[in-house]
Formats: structure tokens, sequence, C-alpha cells
């Protein structure tokens, strides 16, 4: 499998349920192979922070309907792979997207998405807001996970999280992707101090 076949995964029933919506970057090569998001190393240091098991992938456990995490649903901001080294079947336009690796912080990250933003796809923000509505009953918080990720949300959705506190909210929370901290040997959490608000109608 070249890409995901879609943004947004979770428990299967557990609409009514999710709490806690994940965004992450883009899927590697476990992730390509089983097509679900964090079944790799990305998933295990998940599931050591959410479930106290870090021998089992947080996305094996969300696909397999595991009781533990009915509350969590995963999106990816791109269903190909960001890195260099995984090109195989992607086209000209999905290949061009893989500069941002080459952004050495989220300022330039920002700045290079909002100057080709429209060459990005519309699927993006279509499906975040749809997982919304999904979610609606119990949906708590949006935890974005790593610059890149957060960067392409923060444009997509400025308008909405500049909006004045007269609509339904979400909070959201921006953390170090889980990916950096386990190639760093340091503790991942999703709780950060730098938050936000988005706002949406139920």
């Amino acid at each position: 499998m070249d890409r995901l076949p879609k943004h947004l995964y979770f428990s299967n029933g557990s609409e009514n349920d999710v709490e806690i919506l994940f965004i992450l970057e883009s899927p590697y090569k476990e992730e390509l192979y089983w097509g679900f998001p964090c079944i790799g190393n990305t998933g295990k240091k998940m599931s050591e922070v959410l479930v106290n098991d870090k021998n089992i992938a947080i996305g094996d456990l969300i696909q397999h309907n595991n009781p533990q995490t009915r509350k969590y649903a995963l999106f990816e901001t791109f269903k190909f792979p960001l890195d260099k080294s995984l090109t195989h079947g992607l086209d000209a336009d999905e290949l061009f997207w893989k500069k941002l690796k080459n952004k050495g912080d989220k300022d330039q990250i920002k700045m290079f998405f909002e100057q080709n933003r429209q060459f990005f796809s519309y699927s993006y923000k279509y499906n975040l807001e749809c997982a919304l509505k999904i979610f609606q009953r119990k949906l708590k918080e949006i935890v974005v996970c790593g610059d890149i990720a957060q960067s392409i949300f923060e444009v997509a959705f400025e308008d909405k999280l500049k909006q004045e506190k007269t609509q339904k909210s979400v909070n959201v929370v921006f953390v170090e992707h889980p990916a950096k901290n386990l190639r760093n040997s340091r503790p991942w959490t999703y709780k950060s101090n730098t938050k936000a608000s988005l706002f949406f109608s139920r």
C-alpha cells in the first residue's frame, strides 16, 4: 500500500465514546503495510502513555476495538508518507509535500504551507470537520502532534481558532510528535501548556 485509504480512524461503533482526537503527521512503513495509523513504534510510545502498555501499538488496539481505547481517535494529516525514503507509487503533487521535512522550524513550515496551501488536499479540512460532527457528543480535546501537523492545523482552521466564544468549543493542545521523543529517548506526554480553543457549530 502506497498511502492510507482515509484520514480518520476509530473503533467500530465508538462515535459516542471518543473524547480525544489525535492529529498526527503521516504514515510510515508499518502503517502503510497494515493500512492503519500508529501501528509502529510511534503507536507503541502512545500506548505506553495512554493505556500503560508499550508492547501493543495504540493503532492496533483501536483497530481491534479494545475497550481501553474507545475514547481515542486518530487522524493523519497526510495519507501518504512524508519520509524521503518512501516514494513508491506517489505522484508529483504528493512528492512535493516532502519538502516540509526540509524546513528547520515551525515558522518555516507554516510559511511554506501558506505559500502553497492552494495545492493542499481539500479532504484534510473536510474530514476533520466531519470528525467534529461525528464525535460531537463527548469530544473534549484535539491533540495535535508535531510541528508539521500543528502548522497545517493552525492555517487551515485559523478562522475557527479566532472566533468569539459564543459557539461550542473543544480544547486544542499542541504537543511534540511521539516519534521525536522516541528518537531522543525522552518521555512523551499529550498534556501541554500550549492550548487554544476550536469553535464550531454542533
